[in-house]
């Protein structure tokens, strides 16, 4: 009969799946950070462009009008 794991092999064995895990997933982030820096800066400009753009384009459309 093999004798059952202690309780520090377990809690070892935790923590080196939490640490790889982690390590993984910072290394994807760091190997897309210009995929997720675009999206981010893209992401930026269409909320300003929802927010103001129907202001300004009213401005301009009515600026245009007026000259017409």
């Amino acid at each position: 009969m093999s004798t059952p794991p202690s309780l520090s092999d377990i809690l070892n064995s935790i923590l080196n799946a939490v640490t790889t895990i982690l390590a993984e997933i910072a290394s994807t982030i760091a190997e897309n950070a210009s995929v997720i820096a675009t999206i981010v800066v893209v992401g930026a400009l269409v909320f300003m462009v929802m927010r103001y753009g129907s202001r300004i384009f009213r401005g301009v459309t009515g600026w245009v009008r007026g000259l017409l």
